[in-house]
């Protein structure tokens, strides 16, 4: 296997291991149970070095993998937990803030984007690959959630400042 590859994917998960870990534990909602996700996500990462083609898709193919193994322990497990402990792993805010409350009422695949891209700061494009689906429906879905939250927070009153 090509050394700088090798270098490139060390690097990949030296630096997102704790996104890694926060996109996991957002599925998961249990430490343990993250920490194994990310595991299985950087084994599956290294056994498919060798034919990922573009070096700069590897920190996205790293999330990607996670998500995968997040969903593949929720299949196995067929286990629900309440989304409250999600919540911390947010970041946007105290309990009670409108935010968190809007953000905790969404859909789970509507919360992974605002987090990838606000809490993660990740660019359209990279959540794009992340998820394989196109850019624009990227945009378009966190334009239509922003707007969900604004119109929201107007009828109560609260500003969006």
């Amino acid at each position: 296997m090509d050394r700088a590859k090798e270098q490139v994917f060390i690097d990949a998960v030296r630096e997102r291991r704790h996104q890694m870990y926060r996109v996991a534990l957002g599925y998961l909602h249990s430490a343990q149970d993250a920490e194994d996700a990310v595991s299985d996500a950087v084994e599956s990462t290294w056994k498919s070095l060798k034919h990922i083609r573009n070096e700069e898709a590897i920190p996205a193919y790293l999330i990607r993998c996670t998500i995968n193994a997040a969903k593949s322990m929720l299949r196995k497990k067929k286990r629900t937990e309440p989304l409250e402990p999600y919540q911390e792993t947010l970041a946007v805010g105290e309990s009670g803030d409108p935010i968190t409350d809007y953000l905790s009422g969404m859909k789970e695949k509507d919360q992974l984007l605002l987090v990838l891209k606000y809490q993660e700061n990740l660019r359209e494009a990279d959540i794009a690959s992340i998820l394989n689906i196109p850019r624009g429906t990227v945009s378009s879905r966190i334009n239509t959630l922003l707007g969900r939250i604004r119109e929201q927070m107007s009828k109560e009153g609260l500003s969006c400042d």
